[in-house]
């Protein structure tokens, strides 16, 4: 899947925070999904509790697992008062002795399995944790040809941090069309306490998958395609979209 330096990105919780919106858009999508299926929910690859807490708090049953493990202290001192089981576990090998009635991921968890021994490990995973009625939902980026190409660095967006600097963020990325592999680095600069710059690196290798390979591959793992959208807003899946939505279940 991943070595330790394509879990840069993930390093510091409180910055994760400040650069991702909570909940919305896509935790709307989610919990109305559990609502309808009901507990125990698993989300794989938590991170800091972004979309598990809110559903928690609506009172389903759910779990948070996340192989990092400052993400998953943050995690749990923002829910403090909140019943949720937090496991620190990688999701190509988690073992646990609860089924799911429903296991789902956002952030293009998925994509950051590099090789087809890894997607296979990890949706082998889900097959043996979802209960034989549940539901499997998970979201991955298109692969828009103007996404998959090399680019040099370019501004992406600037906010305060918690010191109350601003931090500009800005990115360049190399794709390899023979691994399908995007290597998207994000630069962030600030001016320190000391009035010198500060500029940090953050790698991060996504894997793009196209529709016919992915729902290939949910089949010969024992899904079958229930609904695909191209959007939160469960708008049809076209030619361009942004992102490809499914909803699987066991075949």
């Amino acid at each position: 899947m991943e070595s330790d330096s394509n879990l840069e990105e993930y390093a510091d919780p409180v910055l994760y925070d400040l650069e991702n919106r909570e909940f919305e858009p896509d935790g709307s999508f989610f919990l109305t999904l559990a609502r309808q299926v009901g507990g125990p929910v698993l989300e794989l690859g938590c991170g800091t509790g972004r979309l598990t807490i809110p559903i928690a708090g609506d009172g389903i049953s759910i779990t948070g697992l996340d192989v990092v493990p400052l993400m998953l202290e943050h995690a749990k001192r923002k829910a403090q008062g909140t019943t949720i089981d937090w496991i620190e576990a990688d999701v190509r090998t988690f073992s646990l002795a609860k089924r799911f009635q429903m296991i789902f991921e956002s952030g293009s968890v998925f994509q950051h399995m590099l090789t087809l021994e890894d997607q296979q490990a990890f949706l082998q995973r889900v097959y043996q944790h979802l209960k034989s009625e549940g539901l499997f939902a998970f979201s991955v980026f298109f692969p828009q040809p103007d996404v998959l190409k090399d680019e040099s660095e370019q501004h992406w967006f600037s906010y305060p941090n918690a010191q109350g600097q601003v931090v500009k963020v800005s990115g360049l990325q190399t794709y390899d069309p023979l691994r399908q592999v995007k290597v998207e680095t994000a630069i962030r600069r600030w001016i320190g306490g000391d009035g010198l710059e500060i500029v940090h690196r953050a790698p991060l290798s996504l894997r793009f998958v196209f529709p016919q390979e992915i729902e290939t591959l949910l089949h010969y793992n024992g899904f079958s395609v229930l609904e695909r959208f191209g959007n939160w807003d469960r708008s049809p899946l076209t030619k361009s979209s942004n992102l490809m939505i499914y909803i699987c279940k066991k075949r």
